[in-house]
C-alpha cells in the first residue's frame, strides 16, 4: 500500500491522466467482452452502411443513412485490419472511449482540478450506469460524438484562454466531426463562441475579431453551400445531408406543437380546453426534468447536496476556476435548447440529445467528491452523519462501477442462443423464418431493413401464407398479458409445427418459440 502510496505522490497531473485514459481503454475492452457479442439493434444499420462502403457501394451507403461518418470510419478500419465489421467497431468503440476519458480529465485538468480530483472524475466517469453500463457497449455513433465533443470543449477553453489560433482550428475541426457524428454539435458551434462578447477585457473590436477567428471555417463552409445553392441548379439543400433539418426545424416545432397543443386541450375538455398549450408545456417539462434526474443519477445528486454542507470545499484547492464554470453552464443550456428541440419537434427526448449534461455535471461533481475524501481522510467533519454519507456515497459508486463490469445475466443472449441452436444442425438460412433483426445478424444473413413491429411481421407472414414456406419459426413474442392470445393463434395456424424450443430474455419478459415443421411436410 506504501508503494502505490508513493507511487502516485511522484505523479504529475499529465501521467495521472495518460494512466486513466488506458484503464478507460481496458474498461472499454471489458464492457465489450461481457456482451459476447451481443449487439444494439441501431448499430445494424452502420455495420450495412459500412459493409456497403466497403464494397464500394457509396451511393448505396449514404442512402441507407445519411450521416455517413461513423460508418466510414468502421469501413477504414475493416479494410486496415481486415477484421469483421463488428469487431471493427468494437475496436474504433475502445478508441472513443478512451479519447473520451482523456478529454474529459483534462477538462476537469483545465477547470482548477488537481490530482484528486480528477482520480474522482474518473472514477464517476467509469461507476456512470448509463455513460458506461449502458450506451458504452452498443457501438453506437454517440461514442464518437463525446470523444470529439468533449475534445472540442478542451480546445475552446484553452482558446477562451489564450486567444491561440492553434486552438481556434483545433475547436472547429473536433466540434465539426462531432456534428458529423452527431447533428446537434452544431448548436455548440454556431452558440458557444458568443460567450466571447461577454469578455470584459475585450474591446468590441477584439470581440468581434475573436468570434470571427474561432468561427472561420463555419462561416467559409456557409457561405460554400450558399454559392453551390444559388450557382448550380442541380443541387438541392438535401444534397448536404441532415443539415436539411436545420433549416426546417422552427417550421416543424410550430406545426406539430400546435397539433399537440390542440390534442391536449381536446384531453382536457370543458372550460379547461383552452389551456391545452399549459398543460402540454407541463407535461414536456417534467418529461425534461425527470430525464435530466434519470441521467445524472440520484447519487451524484446526494454527493451536491453533502458537498454543500462540508465546509473544506470552501478551501480555494477545490473551487473550479471561474471562466470554465461559465463555460459548462452555457454548454448545460445549450444542450437543453437541443432537448427541448427534440421534445418539441417529435416529442421524444432520449439521454443521447442531453449527454453532454451528464458529463458537465460529472465534472461538477468530481469537484464535490474531492474535497469530502480529503475531509475524510483528515477526519475533518463537523458531524459525524458527514463521514458516514460520504463512505455511503463512495459505497454506491463503487457498486455501480462493479455492476458495469459483471457479466451479464441469463438470457442476456437468448437471441444469440437460439440462432446458435439452429446453426449447430447445420440448418441453411432461407429455410428459417426470423423475425427480428439482430436474429438476422446473428444468422449471417442479408440485412433486410428494419423491423420494428415484430408481432405484426409474424400475423402478416401467417396471413399471407408467406411463413408457410419455411421449415423453421423463430418467432419472438413479449412475455406480458397478450401472450397467451398470441400462443393460440400459433396452435391454430401453425398445425403443421410443433414448438422444439423456446430461449427466455433476462428475467423471462421476452422469448423466441423456436416452431419446426413436421418432417412428412418439408
Amino acid at each position: 500500500m506504501k508503494k502505490i502510496s508513493n507511487f502516485y505522490q511522484q505523479l504529475n497531473e499529465d501521467k495521472l491522466r495518460l494512466i486513466l485514459t488506458l484503464l478507460s481503454a481496458l474498461l472499454a475492452w471489458r464492457i465489450i467482452y461481457i456482451q459476447q457479442g451481443w449487439v444494439n439493434v441501431d448499430s445494424l444499420i452502420y455495420f450495412e452502411s459500412a459493409r456497403l462502403f466497403s464494397i464500394g457501394q457509396w451511393k448505396q451507403g449514404v442512402e441507407l443513412f445519411q450521416w455517413p461518418l461513423y460508418a466510414l470510419l468502421i469501413s477504414a478500419v475493416q479494410r486496415l485490419t481486415n477484421l469483421s465489421i463488428q469487431t471493427s467497431a468494437q475496436l474504433l468503440d475502445i478508441v472513443f472511449f478512451a479519447i473520451t476519458t482523456f478529454s474529459f480529465t483534462k477538462l476537469i485538468q483545465l477547470a482548477g482540478g488537481n490530482k484528486l480530483t480528477i482520480l474522482c472524475g474518473a472514477f464517476l466517469l467509469f461507476s456512470s450506469s448509463y455513460i458506461v453500463g449502458d450506451v458504452l457497449p452498443m457501438l453506437l455513433r454517440d461514442q464518437g460524438f463525446w470523444a470529439a465533443f468533449l475534445t472540442s470543449l478542451v480546445f475552446f477553453v484553452q482558446f477562451y484562454r489564450t486567444k491561440r489560433l492553434s486552438d481556434a482550428i483545433l475547436w472547429q475541426v473536433s466540434i465539426i466531426i462531432a456534428m458529423l457524428f452527431r447533428i446537434e454539435a452544431i448548436t455548440f458551434l454556431a452558440c458557444l463562441p458568443i460567450l466571447l462578447m461577454f469578455k470584459s477585457e475585450y474591446s468590441l473590436k477584439e470581440k468581434i475579431k475573436q468570434i470571427a477567428i474561432i468561427n472561420a471555417i463555419p462561416i467559409l463552409s456557409v457561405l460554400l453551400i450558399i454559392g453551390a445553392l444559388i450557382t448550380i441548379p442541380s443541387v438541392t439543400l438535401s444534397d448536404f445531408g441532415r443539415i436539411q433539418e436545420i433549416v426546417s426545424i422552427m417550421s416543424d416545432i410550430s406545426n406539430t406543437f400546435s397539433v399537440k397543443a390542440k390534442l391536449m386541450g381536446n384531453v382536457l375538455g370543458g372550460y379547461s380546453a383552452d389551456y391545452g398549450l399549459i398543460g402540454l408545456v407541463a407535461t414536456l417539462l417534467s418529461i425534461f426534468v425527470l430525464k435530466m434526474i434519470n441521467l445524472i443519477g440520484w447519487p451524484i445528486i446526494g454527493l451536491y447536496a453533502l458537498n454543500h454542507t462540508n465546509k473544506d470545499a470552501r478551501a480555494p484547492a477545490w473551487q473550479m476556476q471561474t471562466d470554465t464554470r461559465i463555460i459548462f453552464y452555457s454548454v448545460i443550456v445549450l444542450a437543453s435548447i437541443n432537448a427541448w428541440a427534440s421534445l418539441a419537434r417529435v416529442f421524444i427526448l432520449s439521454n443521447r440529445y442531453i449527454i453532454a449534461v451528464g458529463f458537465i455535471a460529472y465534472i461538477f461533481a468530481a469537484f464535490c467528491l474531492a474535497p469530502l475524501i480529503s475531509s475524510l481522510r483528515t477526519n475533518r467533519f463537523s458531524n459525524q452523519w458527514q463521514k458516514w454519507l460520504t463512505i455511503l456515497l463512495i459505497v454506491i459508486f463503487s457498486l455501480l462501477f462493479i455492476r458495469n463490469i459483471l457479466p451479464k445475466k441469463a438470457g442476456y443472449t437468448f437471441e444469440q442462443d437460439a440462432v446458435a441452436y439452429i446453426k449447430q444442425q447445420q440448418i441453411a438460412n432461407d429455410q428459417v423464418f426470423f423475425v427480428t433483426d439482430k436474429s438476422i445478424f446473428y444468422a449471417g444473413a442479408s440485412f433486410t431493413g428494419r423491423r420494428s413491429d415484430h408481432w405484426q411481421l409474424i400475423k402478416n407472414a401467417i396471413e399471407d401464407g408467406t411463413i408457410y414456406k419455411y421449415n423453421y419459426l423463430m418467432l419472438y413474442v413479449e412475455v406480458d398479458e397478450s401472450l397467451a392470445d398470441k400462443e393460440k393463434i400459433f396452435t391454430d395456424k401453425l398445425v403443421q409445427y410443433n414448438l422444439e424450443k423456446e430461449f427466455y430474455g433476462v428475467n423471462r419478459k421476452k422469448k423466441i418459440m423456436l416452431y419446426v415443421k413436421n418432417s412428412a411436410l418439408r
